[in-house]
């Protein structure tokens, strides 16, 4: 069984190598491939945006790393908005 995003996450911002963002960013992609449709990935960003919001408040010693990860899961969300006909 896979850890969950948010441990490997904290792992990755713990860790502090260099690539350590781009490996986040994969492992964001990696979790909303398992949203076989538009609403399944909507609701798995909410949660995302969630756990990491809830990770910040339990390691503030990553908020910069976790707040990284957050702009690039809320730029996720925005290119899936719906677009006005």
């Amino acid at each position: 069984m896979q850890p969950a995003i948010q441990q490997v996450i904290r792992a990755l911002a713990e860790d502090g190598r260099v690539g350590a963002l781009g490996l986040a960013e994969h492992a964001v992609n990696a979790y909303l491939e398992g949203s076989p449709s538009a609403g399944d990935r909507a609701l798995s960003l909410d949660i995302l945006s969630r756990d990491l919001a809830s990770l910040r408040g339990i390691a503030p010693h990553l908020a910069a790393f976790i707040g990284r990860v957050e702009t690039y899961v809320s730029g996720l969300a925005r290119t899936d908005l719906p677009r006005a006909a």
